[in-house]
């Protein structure tokens, strides 16, 4: 295309497009039968289709082979794209669209969004790819330390701003592309559309343009945001207590009628009763046995307490309105609810020393109960468990709602932290624990000996949860972060040992490994870099394993002296490899995972291995209760919250290795962000106590008939 028409259709394509944004119509982009010259492509065939669309096969030689569109679309009053694909290709594949605006910045990819969507062989689909909202740039940079910022606006997972914003008032270019496999596969796009914001929509988030002058303070006092309202928002002192009431005839009406008193299978077969909670294949699918013999399936939820919403206010305190205390010297009554921290994560917070939080969950039960807001606070949640048809206490859940509620809970601790650490490690959480040290088994015993009189007897005690979420890496990664450890290191001691025992030389070594250290001490004095080839490849490979029996079998071995009638249940595996989770079933009563999914019906051990698995962590969040950030598996609306609950315990239900799910968490977290930024729309709560009732109506109704559900299903595979 030459200069002068190039010009005339970017001139025409930004009349079209504003005109059909103040109209609020579907805006067409490409109708599947563009002239093929209007189109760039890279790295990719492209020929038209007869039915409409272009057919795209990739080329061999593009590292990201597709089709550019390139224009000046003001879609600040859309929501999204829509782009109608389908797969011609024999394989699975992975497609992506890279949005790029006038203010992008290629060299740090900053002011660019990509999305993808994955389509089997010969799947057609309507490919939403959502348009960000763009929020006043003076008031964004106020707005920190939180993932997810008023209209859904995302940080990334370290809570930090891009420094140019997406701006889809302005967009530049529409990518849809494949990042090359060599395998030339073949899609055919048929059509991008805009799809329009609904008028009343607009006019709800008004406040994105707002100035900070206008926009602060943007939290009330029930740690709500102001500028939006939804149903279910708490609006006075009155309406905060008037919900007592309500539930409680709720409570005393809704019971599950299939739980024993541990929540097991009432009508179910009876097994022997040890005291004590155990695992046993039963028909084909695995369960706990209750402590008097009967099947148990544990549906949980983590985090009960009263401390889900503790955000941040040190920095931030214009953030909030006059009635909440942001400071010391405060003469609130609710002053009482702020506390100091040191402790962040991948946050604003982090080295800046001791910042003050201000706990909302607290403040508003305070509220609700007045002073014996604690005893009423605990008593409710052991009467929503059961009457939700949940019968655990999850992780983290605070002890005192647990002591004295005559129901099932797991314990935890962490021995990553407490111990010695692999200095060449990394995570997100941290560095992993060295097991090789012998402090290693020290801390172990140490924490064991301390639930000695409290959860090692106690027979509503499934076991313990040890350790979350650490950095198993790749196969092979700690064999290599023992390598790169300074002098001294444990593990690296212990590598250095078993590789003194594979060959019989040091030269043999060098030469299998492709180095030249003059000695085996040479190894031990310094970190050194593991090379990549085959050999040294398979020997981290072999000694990452032995790490993790290791690591698996002190703890183990610890749990079956201190507290043998108490299951050893994992490390909550989030990140993990097959030789890690290999490990892990071979010396786990039950092994742990944080999945984050849409279902998990499909789950399987690793191969050759048989142990039951339990589900420590899953959710589902939506936008439309006034929180800024969905969580990590987001819904449309609280209706599809709740039915992507009932499908993800029931997917589980319907597998014979999967023991329970526990959802994450009780409450949702502060509007404005926890200790690492996350404040997710992820509590079966709100911050006012109020519970969500799809969501809620979904859980009984999975809980009230799960024993029914997994007889039928997991013993049908």
């Amino acid at each position: 295309m030459n200069l002068s028409r190039c010009l005339a259709a970017l001139a025409l394509a930004f009349t079209i497009c504003s005109s059909a944004a103040m109209g609020q119509e579907e805006l067409v982009i490409f109708d599947g039968r563009n002239a093929l010259d209007s189109i760039r492509a890279q790295g990719v065939e492209v020929t038209p289709v007869a039915t409409g669309g272009i057919a795209l096969r990739n080329g061999l030689d593009d590292n990201w082979p597709g089709v550019h569109f390139t224009g000046l679309w003001n879609l600040g009053n859309y929501d999204r794209l829509e782009l109608a694909v389908r797969s011609t290709s024999a394989e699975p594949i992975t497609l992506y669209c890279r949005l790029d605006c006038r203010e992008s910045d290629v060299s740090t990819m900053d002011g660019i969004i990509t999305r993808e969507i994955k389509l089997a062989p010969g799947e057609r689909a309507v490919w939403k790819v959502e348009l960000p909202n763009y929020l006043n740039w003076e008031t964004r940079q106020k707005l920190f330390a939180m993932r997810g910022k008023p209209g859904g606006i995302k940080t990334n997972d370290y809570s930090v701003d891009q420094k140019i914003p997406f701006d889809k008032r302005a967009i530049t270019a529409i990518r849809p592309f494949e990042v090359q496999n060599q395998r030339q596969d073949s899609w055919i796009l048929e059509k991008i559309v805009a799809i329009p914001t609904p008028s009343e929509t607009l006019a709800e988030n008004e406040f994105l343009n707002w100035s900070p002058e206008k926009f602060f303070p943007m939290i009330d006092q029930f740690g709500q945001f102001r500028h939006k309202d939804w149903p279910g928002k708490t609006r006075s002192l009155d309406e905060l207590r008037a919900q007592i009431e309500i539930e409680n005839q709720e409570l005393d009406e809704r019971q599950p009628v299939e739980f024993d008193e541990y929540g097991g299978w009432l009508n179910g077969p009876q097994l022997d009763a040890t005291g004590a909670f155990r695992v046993e294949k039963v028909d084909g699918a695995w369960y706990f046995v209750d402590p008097i013999g009967k099947l148990f399936w544990s549906h949980g939820v983590d985090c009960v307490g009263h401390s889900s919403a503790v955000t941040p206010v040190t920095d931030r305190e214009f953030y909030f309105v006059d009635e909440v205390p942001t400071s010391r010297q405060s003469q609130s009554p609710f002053a009482k609810f702020l506390s100091t921290s040191r402790s962040s994560v991948n946050n604003y917070y982090v080295g800046r020393g001791e910042y003050l939080n201000f706990n909302f969950s607290a403040a508003n039960l305070y509220r609700k109960y007045g002073e014996d807001w604690k005893e009423r606070a605990r008593e409710l949640a052991r009467r929503r468990l059961r009457s939700w048809g949940m019968n655990t206490f999850g992780n983290w859940s605070d002890f005192s709602y647990i002591r004295n509620a005559k129901t099932p809970y797991v314990a935890t601790f962490s021995v990553s932290g407490n111990a010695p650490a692999i200095e060449g490690s990394s995570g997100y959480w941290g560095k992993f624990a060295d097991p090789f040290d012998p402090e290693f088994a020290i801390v172990v015993r140490r924490e064991l000996e301390r639930q000695k009189g409290e959860t090692a007897e106690d027979p509503y005690c499934l076991g313990y949860f040890i350790d979350n979420e650490i950095s198993w890496g790749e196969e092979g990664s700690l064999a290599r972060a023992a390598w790169a450890s300074p002098k001294g290191q444990a593990v690296k001691i212990a590598f250095v040992e078993w590789l003194r025992e594979r060959y019989d030389s040091i030269d043999s070594f060098n030469s299998a490994w492709k180095i030249n250290l003059e000695s085996w001490n040479e190894a031990l004095e310094k970190p050194l870099q593991a090379p990549s080839n085959e050999r040294a490849d398979q020997d981290c490979n072999e000694f990452y394993k032995v790490i993790c029996e290791r690591y698996f079998a002190e703890i183990a071995q610890a749990v079956r002296e201190c507290a043998p009638k108490r299951l050893y249940l994992g490390c909550r595996f989030a990140w993990t490899n097959d030789l890690a989770r290999a490990a892990a079933q071979k010396y786990c009563d039950v092994v742990s995972y944080n999945f984050y999914k849409r279902e998990i019906g499909d789950f399987k051990p690793v191969e050759g291995e048989d142990k039951p698995v339990i589900i420590g962590e899953f959710h589902f969040g939506a936008l439309d209760r006034g929180l800024f950030h969905t969580g990590l598996v987001p819904c449309e609306d609280q209706n599809a919250r709740a039915e992507a609950y009932r499908r993800y315990v029931e997917s589980a239900l319907g597998n014979p290795w999967i023991v329970g799910t526990h959802w994450f968490q009780y409450a949702d977290e502060a509007t404005t962000g926890r200790f690492d930024g996350e404040n997710y729309q992820i509590g079966l709560v709100d911050v006012c106590d109020r519970p969500y009732p799809e969501t809620i109506a979904a859980v009984r109704d999975v809980g009230y008939k799960m024993y029914e559900t997994r007889a039928k299903r997991a013993t049908a595979r």
